[in-house]
């Protein structure tokens, strides 16, 4: 059923029926990860798809993801829309600077969306969502954390003094 699902995918993102009807990134992106996904699909075994990928990816893993992607849209919306903090932050860059490198110590990629939204809405300068992307690893450093915890502080701490000075370089430039 789900090779029938992605072949269909395939076809009708093909023809342009869903999607950019044009030929864009955004086509060519949702094609190439149709078809890897067809050849995944394709290629495993049931046990890998049944276990692995429906019952851990989408049941334990999916659900969260959504509630962390809708609840920081929300959040945004609420601040940008109702509380006008667009002249509050640009006002203190350099501490919103400072708190995108916090936030991006959180060993998830969910509070990362909080700082690109606001560079997609113009709240912020390419500074601050460059240093949250330098300190924020999303979910990569869960395995090192359960390895040793003393690595993953150093390595974040690390990327937050990195993510800090590239952050008020890129700032102080105007950027």
């Amino acid at each position: 059923m789900l090779l029938a699902i992605l072949a269909a995918l395939i076809v009708v993102v093909g023809t342009g029926l869903i999607g950019p009807t044009e030929w864009n990134w955004i086509r060519l992106t949702i094609m190439a990860l149709t078809i890897i996904s067809l050849l995944i699909v394709g290629t495993v075994p049931e046990h890998f798809l049944e276990h692995h990928l429906w019952d851990h990816v989408a049941r334990q893993h999916l659900p969260r993801i959504f509630v962390w992607t809708f609840g920081t849209l929300l959040l945004m919306h609420i601040l940008i829309e109702y509380l006008h903090l667009e002249g509050l932050i640009r006002e203190s860059l350099w501490v919103v600077l400072v708190i995108a490198c916090l936030v991006g110590l959180i060993p998830e990629s969910g509070p990362h969306l909080v700082f690109l939204t606001l560079y997609v809405q113009g709240s912020v300068p390419l500074s601050i969502l460059l240093a949250s992307s330098i300190v924020q690893d999303g979910h990569g450093m869960l395995p090192l954390l359960a390895h040793s915890r003393r690595d993953f502080v150093q390595i974040k701490l690390i990327n937050l003094v990195v993510g800090l000075g590239v952050g008020a370089l890129a700032l102080s430039l105007g950027h």
